[in-house]
C-alpha cells in the first residue's frame, strides 16, 4: 500500500517556495507517494472529550501515514506525533533547533565547538556592567534567512539593537573570519552534500542576502564533528551551518530545520527532495 502523507508549508512561504513543491510533489509521484500540500493556516488542533484532534478546515481529517512540516510549528508536530503519526522533522528538532538559544544551550553539553555566547529573554535589562568583547553579533532566537542579525561596535548600538527586537535573544562574539560559512545538508545520519557561501559586503554569507554560493568539498575532521551532532538528533532533512575560526576549523552557527535548498540545486545535479523522499519511504 503507498503510504500517504502532507506536505505542509503556510502560505506566504509556499508562494515563495513554489519551485521547491513541485518538485516534492512531482518526485513523491514517481516514487507512489501520495503526498498533498496542506496550508498552515487552514489546521486547528487541540483536545476534545480527552483526546488529541487535529482539524483541517474545520473537519476532523483522517490522518496520513506521515507528515512533512515545512513551517516552524513544535507544539502541532507534537500533536500530530501523539496521534501516532511520523513527522519530519521531528518535534524535537522543530523545538531545539528553531530557537538559537535552545540550540546552543543543548549543544554546549556535548562540547561542540561555538561562538561565546549571551542568552537574554525580551525584557532582561543589558547594563554596562556586562563585559562584552566588542564586536558582537546580536540574533533574534526565531530569525531565518539571515534577518534579525546585526552588528554591534558598542554598548550604545547594542542597547539599541536589542531594544528593537521584539523576540529573545542571543548576543555572540562575532566570528574570526566574517561573510562566510558553510550549509552542510543532512538527510537522516547521512551527509549529502556542503555548499561554501560568502559575501564580501556584508559579516552574514546568507545566499538570500545577496551572498555567492559553491560547492565545498568536507574534509575528514569536519565530516567527525557533523557526525557528533547528528548523533544527538533524529533529522529528517535540515542543513548545519558553521563559519570557521582563524585557522580554519569549523564553528557552529545554527541548524536549520526548515532548510532551503536553492543553493544545491543551483551548484550541483543532486535533486535532495527525491532523496529525502526516498528516505520518508523507508522509515
Amino acid at each position: 500500500m503507498n503510504k500517504t502523507g502532507w506536505l505542509i508549508y503556510t502560505k506566504s512561504e509556499a508562494i515563495r517556495n513554489e519551485g521547491f513543491i513541485k518538485i516534492m510533489l512531482s518526485d513523491a509521484e514517481k516514487l507512489d507517494m501520495d503526498l498533498q500540500l496542506r496550508y498552515r493556516e487552514d489546521f486547528a488542533f487541540g483536545i476534545k472529550d480527552n483526546v488529541h484532534f487535529v482539524a483541517y478546515k474545520g473537519c476532523i481529517e483522517k490522518m496520513r501515514d506521515f507528515v512533512i512540516m515545512r513551517d516552524m510549528a513544535p507544539m502541532f508536530t507534537e500533536q500530530i506525533e501523539k496521534m501516532g503519526v511520523k513527522v519530519f522533522n521531528n518535534s524535537f528538532t522543530s523545538r531545539i533547533c528553531n530557537n538559537k538559544a535552545l540550540l546552543h544551550q543543548y549543544m554546549a553539553s556535548f562540547h561542540i565547538p561555538m561562538m561565546d555566547t549571551y542568552f537574554f529573554s525580551k525584557g532582561d535589562y543589558i547594563t554596562g556592567n556586562m563585559k562584552f568583547d566588542f564586536p558582537v553579533v546580536v540574533k533574534a532566537v526565531s530569525g531565518r534567512g539571515g534577518k534579525q542579525v546585526f552588528k554591534a561596535d558598542d554598548m550604545k548600538q547594542l542597547m539599541e539593537i536589542t531594544d528593537s527586537i521584539e523576540d529573545d535573544i542571543i548576543v555572540q562574539k562575532m566570528g574570526e573570519v566574517p561573510g562566510r560559512d558553510v550549509r552542510v545538508f543532512v538527510i537522516g545520519r547521512q551527509i549529502i552534500a556542503a555548499i561554501l557561501r560568502s559575501s564580501d559586503d556584508d559579516f552574514r554569507a546568507n545566499f538570500s542576502l545577496g551572498g555567492s554560493a559553491r560547492l565545498y568539498e568536507l574534509n575528514e575532521k569536519q565530516k567527525e564533528l557533523i557526525h557528533k551532532i547528528i548523533e544527538k538528533f533524529e533529522f529528517g532533512m535540515v542543513g548545519i551551518d558553521f563559519i570557521f575560526d582563524i585557522q580554519g576549523n569549523f564553528i557552529l552557527n545554527e541548524i536549520e530545520d526548515v532548510v532551503g535548498s536553492r543553493t544545491l540545486y543551483k551548484n550541483s545535479n543532486i535533486d535532495i527532495a527525491k532523496m529525502y523522499l526516498e528516505y520518508i519511504k523507508n522509515c
